[in-house]
């Protein structure tokens, strides 16, 4: 496999997790602008995010080990390298696609044209920001290898051209301009929704999976790093039952502060969903039950993968998603399982208040 195919294949993995990485402050910010994160939304977020690390790849990668490299100089001469394209005598326009220093040019050209259909697509600035991002991103790039990866390196492994800061920002600007032709600048007037979809609910399902995944091993990562970086401790040596009690516990307090101090769950507050106890004396029963239903079993089952039973909890696990997704699905205005037992209504909005 050659390089450029194994950088976009480390691009789209990485990429990926990036995206996954970003689905809760991006979900958050969209219910509250849109009250949607439609499949457009999806789409921008993983592109974009694949699209940042493959910059990364395709500017930095491979990335050679010591002293196996040929230290690579600077070529500061403005439009030096049309220098360095023979045109060929025969074949027509088409033979210079076989030229790889022409092939070098149009490459620098593309790789910065999706810049500025994001920056318009995405924060809706145009051509003028698009030029100055993609100056200032090609500039971070090329003093990036002209440093030698900020001094990782004795010297730069790949060359400094001031030639790719011009085509490089050239290509932000074609970007930029070519997306007015499907990208509208300016934001329509949005109608937010008064009813929750099935699809909210399953956003603000997988934000509090995601949270409490995510919270949990930076628990669990900050301890062991405390203890090996801090305490000395040996690896092998490290108290795995406090690793486990932090790496479940962490999240769980959490959203035990959320759903009994303010009614909803952090995926719910995600995506911008309160609750409304039926009664008021039910408030305080009512979110026991609802954290005790909702996302309470995930903090019983999930520690129990490690043990004995770990085949069993998994198993337990997906009836358990299975069955909050369907009643989600099926009760009425979405309320689910939990919601259904507690009593407690959902509403659209951040308005915690469980007196209205």
């Amino acid at each position: 496999m050659g390089d450029q195919a194994t950088n976009a294949l480390v691009a789209i993995a990485l990429g990926s997790v990036l995206a996954v990485l970003l689905l809760i402050p991006t979900a958050a910010v969209q219910y509250r602008l849109d009250g949607r994160l439609g499949p457009l939304d999806l789409t921008i977020l993983v592109t974009s995010a694949i699209y940042a690390l493959a910059i990364w790849t395709y500017t930095l990668l491979p990335m050679p080990a010591d002293h196996t490299f040929a230290c690579k100089g600077s070529q500061l001469r403005v439009l030096g390298s049309l220098g360095l394209i023979h045109v060929p005598d025969r074949g027509g326009p088409l033979a210079l696609l076989r030229e790889p220093a022409f092939l070098q040019i149009v490459l620098n050209v593309l790789l910065f044209v999706p810049l500025g259909y994001f920056l318009r697509v995405i924060l809706h600035r145009g051509v003028v920001v698009a030029t100055l991002a993609g100056l200032g991103l090609s500039l971070l790039v090329e003093l990036t290898q002209k440093t030698g990866v900020w001094h990782l390196y004795s010297c730069a492994y790949r060359l400094f051209d001031v030639d790719d800061l011009i085509v490089n920002t050239l290509g932000a600007t074609i970007g930029s301009l070519l997306s007015i032709l499907v990208v509208r600048r300016r934001r329509p007037d949005v109608v937010l929704p008064t009813t929750v979809s099935f699809g909210r609910r399953v956003v603000g399902f997988t934000s509090d999976v995601l949270f409490i995944a995510l919270a949990g091993a930076a628990a669990a990562v900050a301890f062991r790093g405390w203890e090996i970086y801090v305490r000395d401790v040996a690896p092998a040596e490290v108290d795995r039952h406090v690793q486990a009690a932090l790496q479940w516990g962490v999240p769980f307090a959490v959203e035990a502060v959320l759903v009994l101090g303010f009614g909803r769950t952090l995926g719910e507050w995600v995506v911008s969903l309160h609750t409304v106890p039926r009664r008021r004396r039910l408030l305080v029963p009512g979110r026991i039950v609802k954290l005790a239903v909702g996302v309470g079993p995930v903090f019983v089952l999930a520690p129990l993968y490690d043990q004995v039973v770990g085949p069993l909890a998994i198993g337990l696990l997906a009836a358990y998603a299975v069955l909050t997704v369907a009643f989600a699905w099926r009760t009425a205005g979405h309320r689910g399982l939990s919601h259904t037992l507690a009593h407690l209504d959902l509403r659209i909005g951040d308005d915690a208040d469980a007196r209205t």
